[in-house]
């Protein structure tokens, strides 16, 4: 439907959008096709020339000519292979897939009153359910044909792709990690309606952006994970700077160096990203860590990167100038609030006390995501940044209290370091609780950097 309507309306912006149409070949800036990128680099950068691609129509051949040869292939990654651009990353993953023509209804799993009454509203199969184990996640995701879609994504070192690669296969895991779910598949074996999997679906990139009027988008280039469906994310971000590209080459600008420029921000979003998955799927075994670390990552995802799409400042350089400190102190936080939720869930006691932990009860954290509809100008865009740095830091001594209540030993060095760095520099942080007041289990805090938990 998405895509239908995407087809729609780039041909009423005046695009002419060929579909059902097959790529035979393809030269780049005059070029033959596949030549080495180092030379694209040296003669192509800046120049002129067109592009050539050659594809197949209803039973005709076409060739265009191009100034600007942009790669959205998919996974085919027409550009990437032909360019030597391929290139591996630390998060090796497996996944599987496929779809039930009937409703999966997880509200039917349990007669318990009380299990039923946690979630308001109560038909817990309308949303997309997650389940999760040590090293894995299944997706079980209601469709508008009627159907279920269901996934299990896995750690590849805990879960190898050999014990799931098939739908018999796949069903003798669910039996062994998810058998409550198993058992309703059982019933509806007759209606399976396919199946597929994927190999080491994580991957990166060498070069994305090119001066030679070359760019590659979406998952033609890179490739994260599907737990957050950060898939739309980087093809609107990989979009945004391609438009910038082809407008500044439309004013003249010297391409080469905005190629560069805009390329290294967008890898920086994506090592970002990384870092939430390389080496975290133990954690989703964890009930006590697994929804404070999702709470974590997903105010870092509101408060800074999308703060920077939907304001519209993915390709102002001068922002990024003037708020460098703040992008920076919260990258660094970031990058060490990771590997302290695998060493906190290591030594956790992995509890599960049963109850609806109800993220929009969270004030500030419903309104990180609410104002992102905000329209700001740079001097309330620069002072929200700054807040949400505050937060995040505020949010760190939070988490780091909480842990080192129950384990002391835990080495928190470095999440210390930057939380005083970012109060010498700011001031006092702002309180954010992790909870609502009707969950908290464990007693207020006395100091926050000491062994306290809220």
């Amino acid at each position: 439907i998405f895509e239908n309507f995407l087809g729609e309306h780039v041909r009423a912006a005046g695009a002419e959008f060929v579909d059902g149409a097959v790529v035979r070949s393809y030269t780049l800036a005059g070029r033959a096709q596949g030549a080495a990128r180092e030379e694209g680099v040296a003669s192509g950068e800046g120049a002129a020339c067109e592009h050539e691609v050659i594809y197949e129509h209803a039973g005709s051949q076409h060739r265009i000519a191009s100034r600007w040869l942009i790669d959205a292939s998919g996974r085919a990654g027409l550009l990437k292979r032909q360019l030597g651009l391929s290139e591996p990353n630390a998060h090796d993953a497996n996944g599987v897939w496929f779809r039930i023509g009937a409703r999966i209804d997880v509200d039917d799993w349990s007669d318990d009153a009380e299990w039923r009454a946690r979630c308001d509203p109560r038909e817990r199969w309308l949303s997309t359910n997650h389940l999760v184990g040590d090293g894995y996640w299944v997706w079980l995701i209601p469709l508008v044909s009627g159907s279920h879609s269901v996934g299990i994504v896995a750690d590849a070192r805990r879960h190898p792709i050999g014990e799931m690669n098939t739908f018999e296969r796949a069903m003798d895991w669910l039996h062994r990690h998810q058998p409550r779910l198993a058992e309703a598949l059982e019933e509806r074996r007759g209606q399976r309606q396919d199946f597929a999997f994927l190999r080491g679906f994580s991957y990166g990139c060498k070069q994305v952006f090119s001066g030679a009027r070359w760019a590659i988008t979406g998952e033609a280039g890179v490739f994260l994970d599907p737990f957050y469906s950060p898939g739309s994310d980087f093809i609107a971000i990989a979009n945004t700077y391609i438009t910038e590209l082809i407008s500044k080459d439309l004013e003249g600008a010297r391409l080469p160096r905005f190629a560069k420029l805009y390329e290294q921000i967008y890898f920086d979003f994506y090592r970002i990203m990384l870092s939430l998955y390389v080496d975290q799927y133990a954690i989703f075994g964890d009930p006590e860590v697994l929804p404070i670390k999702v709470v974590w990552d997903y105010t870092y995802y509101w408060g800074v990167l999308c703060q920077l799409f939907f304001q519209r400042r993915l390709a102002d350089t001068a922002m990024l100038a003037r708020l460098h400190t703040e992008l920076a102190a919260t990258r660094e936080l970031n990058e060490a609030m990771q590997p302290y939720f695998r060493a906190w869930s290591s030594v956790s006691r992995k509890r599960n006390d049963g109850a609806m932990i109800d993220q929009a009860a969270l004030a500030w954290f419903a309104e990180l995501n609410r104002g992102l509809r905000d329209t700001l100008d740079d001097a309330a865009f620069d002072a929200r940044m700054r807040e949400n740095c505050a937060l995040l830091h505020g949010l760190a001594a939070e988490i780091l209290a909480r842990a080192s209540a129950e384990h002391p030993a835990l080495d928190s060095s470095a999440l210390r370091a930057l939380i005083r760095q970012e109060e010498g520099r700011t001031g006092a942080l702002p309180r954010v609780p992790l909870y609502a007041e009707r969950l908290r289990r464990l007693p207020e805090p006395v100091d926050r950097h000491t062994a306290t938990a809220v």
